[in-house]
């Protein structure tokens, strides 16, 4: 099955994005750990974009989300116009300093590291491309 949601760059649209995702895994059958952690890493990954991949670029601002489910997995493809930036070769957090002494960010990254099988990175044609995959088992 597949699903394709537009939104806005505004922070609200990811009460509407929730909504989204958890329709689009009933309807899939997509339940439990699988159904959670997409939510999670969705609702980060647009966080992200809008607070930091639109930071002092004119409008317009284009945000899209495209689910593939099939038997074994879940893929999520997050698109933007915004400022390029490769997630998945960002350094992880360090966590091991005292919270005080840490750089501000990078703590999302890991989380949708953690919480996915596979993340990857492309710009095209002047968008990204941000692609996660989780197993269903």
């Amino acid at each position: 099955m597949d699903y394709r949601v537009s939104l806005a760059a505004d922070i609200a649209e990811i009460s509407r994005l929730l909504d989204w995702v958890e329709t689009c895994c009933g309807e899939a059958g997509v339940t439990g750990d699988a159904a959670f952690k997409l939510a999670l890493v969705l609702e980060e990954a647009v966080a992200n974009v809008i607070h930091h991949a639109f930071a002092d670029m004119p409008p317009p601002y284009r945000i899209a989300v495209e689910l593939a489910i099939d038997a074994d997995r879940v893929c999520a493809l997050v698109i933007d116009n915004g400022r390029a930036f490769d997630p998945s070769i960002a350094p992880d957090a360090n966590t091991d300093l005292p919270l005080e002494q840490r750089d501000p960010g990078g703590l999302g990254i890991r989380l949708i590291r953690r919480m996915m099988d596979r993340v990857a990175y492309h710009r095209v044609a002047g968008e990204n491309r941000l692609r996660m995959e989780k197993m269903r088992t």
